[in-house]
């Protein structure tokens, strides 16, 4: 796989770095009137920045595992955030075979802090919209200060194309300290530590963003792989009860969606969390004595034991272990019910979209007959039936694929890894897009739009390393959506197509946040249609999907795929997104 065979190309890449924004002898100050607290950032030639803000108080000890607590600091502070701060526990090579992330220098569990990055010369009385990210990594790794998120020239060229936004992110708990699942945690509402974390970032920015020029009317959250899975699941939060304002008007999901964590109507980090008990010798008679010992261990031995386990079942970084837990007071039922039913927050904005090969680096390429790729599903996929399983093979006839000679890659992979990227990005996607256009109070008032992406800067990559059937893989969107094709990690191998399409896919998020439209700000990708008009049955039409990027559509950049509009989406998301399917699937 990839994530061998390409590190020594990768890490001559990763070598280069961001280049540094340069910086401005006039540091940018903010006042919180309120609490009389100031925080002094900096500046570059691109944006304002405030770095390690705290929005919540240190998770260790009695508060490891539990829901966060907001932290406020003392009247009269003058906050450094000036300087990054340590990354919630994790690895701190993150993916040692595979170095698109920073190496890790600190982390704490005392991490709930965020960033706030501004265009130059913003005041309190601007207003801008506001755009909250957060990040992917199979809620195992992840941080807010990692060079690939590197949010300058975002902002910058929203600024420049006349959609001036706020570009705030936060970390969260991951791994078993954000997603640990026990009947002790359960009684007590603690449950996806993680995701409340996020919430509270989310109500921190209702609170304060006013002050760094931000409107905290106009809040996107967006996120890419399980970062987005989490925007879903705010927007599924508390079935769309208890929170008396929800604090966010639109959503962006890049390659994910509420229902896209497999397993978690299962339980499956409840399982997960009871052998890690058992390996930290923490195994009592009762559940809230397994806690209290978990909770006492010093943390290096509670990451270490659990990266160990978490890497004994997924190589890629161990990630995907420890994943949200329903039903839980945050997400009270399985998340695809309470799409189907209406029990999330309606009339939000939405976005949502996928890599047109996203399932590429997670199938295995080995895979050569229906009888491999059956034998992977009910490996990868337990509940599923036979019945199930003969039904996706169907759907998905072989005959629609084709080997690739070169590298000797069965047309069966290319089978394989589309069903992959159905079932766990694209469908998602669609049921998201379909449930919000159904359940809005007023639907010609709700935006609804729906993306693939279709080029990738990894090609010249993929093609010194021979791995051109990765085609448009996982995560390719952050190097448009960051831009570090411009400057940065792709730099030196992107093309004129790749610069063209960050610039217009960066036009399209910001134009979003500011308006609820992706094509009205000057330098955007122009013509995108909703995906469903306001009257239509979701169930019967096909919706209107803006292919980014490739061969044959708005560019001209290799490493896409021309057939993205052939695709049978429509009847084969109906078929993973059907209720008994989902309840298989712990969705």
């Amino acid at each position: 796989m990839l994530f061998s065979r390409s590190s020594l190309l990768l890490g001559t890449l990763c070598a280069s770095g961001l280049a540094s924004p340069l910086p401005s002898s006039t540091a940018p100050t903010v006042h919180l009137p309120d609490s009389n607290v100031w925080f002094k950032g900096t500046a570059s030639n691109l944006s304002e920045s405030f770095l390690n803000i705290r929005y919540g108080e240190d998770t260790s000890g009695n508060n490891r595992f539990a829901p966060p607590k907001p932290y406020s600091y003392p009247s009269g502070s003058v906050v450094n955030a000036t300087q990054s701060g340590a990354a919630c526990p994790q690895q701190k090579v993150p993916l040692p075979d595979f170095p698109i992330f920073d190496n890790v220098t600190s982390i704490s569990e005392d991490c709930l802090t965020l960033r706030v990055d501004r265009p130059l010369h913003t005041s309190p009385s601007d207003r801008l919209p506001v755009l909250a990210w957060i990040y992917g990594g199979g809620d195992t790794i992840g941080q807010i200060y990692d060079s690939a998120y590197d949010p300058s020239l975002f902002v910058y060229g929203a600024a420049q194309k006349d959609v001036p936004v706020i570009f705030v992110a936060m970390n969260y708990r991951l791994g078993i300290f954000g997603f640990a699942s026990s009947p002790a945690l359960n009684d007590s509402e603690s449950l996806n530590a993680g995701l409340l974390d996020q919430r509270l970032a989310l109500w921190w920015i209702q609170d304060h963003i006013a002050a760094f020029g931000g409107d905290p009317d106009r809040v996107t959250i967006f996120g890419e792989s399980d970062g987005a899975t989490g925007v879903g699941l705010q927007i599924t939060a508390y079935g769309g009860k208890n929170d008396s304002k929800v604090p966010f008007q639109r959503a962006i999901m890049e390659s994910g969606g509420a229902t896209a964590d497999t397993g978690t109507s299962t339980n499956s980090s409840g399982k997960h969390t009871a052998t890690l008990t058992n390996l930290a010798n923490c195994t009592a008679p009762s559940s809230s004595e397994e806690l209290e010992c978990l909770r006492r261990l010093p943390m290096k031995t509670l990451l270490s034991t659990a990266y160990a386990y978490e890497i004994s079942l997924n190589s890629m970084g161990g990630m995907g272990v420890f994943i949200p837990t329903s039903p839980s007071s945050f997400i009270p039922d399985s998340p695809s019910k309470l799409l189907r039913t209406g029990q999330f927050a309606r009339n939000i904005d939405v976005i949502s979209g996928w890599c047109e090969n996203d399932g590429a680096f997670f199938t295995p390429t080995y895979l050569n007959s229906s009888s491999a790729i059956a034998a992977y599903l009910q490996d990868s996929y337990p509940n599923l039936t036979n019945a199930t399983i003969a039904k996706a093979l169907d759907l998905y006839p072989v005959s629609e694929f084709s080997r690739d000679p070169s590298a000797n890659i069965s047309a069966q992979y290319f089978r394989a890894s589309q069903l992959h990227r159905d079932l766990d990005f694209a469908c998602p996607s669609l049921l998201t897009v379909q449930t919000n256009i159904k359940y809005a109070t007023d639907p010609t008032k709700v935006s609804n739009y729906l993306y693939a992406l279709n080029q990738t800067a990894f090609t010249e990559v993929f093609e010194y390393l021979n791995l051109t059937y990765y085609g448009v893989p996982h995560f390719s969107d952050i190097m448009y959506l960051f831009n570090t094709v411009t400057d940065g990690l792709f730099k030196d191998v992107s093309t004129a197509s790749d610069r063209k399409l960050a610039s217009e896919m960066g036009g399209s998020w910001a134009s979003f946040a500011y308006y609820g439209d992706p094509s009205r700000a000057r330098g955007s990708v122009k013509g995108w249609e909703q995906a469903y008009a306001a009257n239509a049955s979701t169930s019967s039409t096909t919706p209107e999907l803006q292919v980014l990027g490739g061969p044959g559509m708005r560019f001209t950049g290799s490493g896409g795929r021309g057939d993205a509009y052939g695709e049978d989406l429509v009847r084969r998301c109906a078929f993973w997104n059907d209720p008994v399917v989902a309840n298989e699937l712990g969705v």
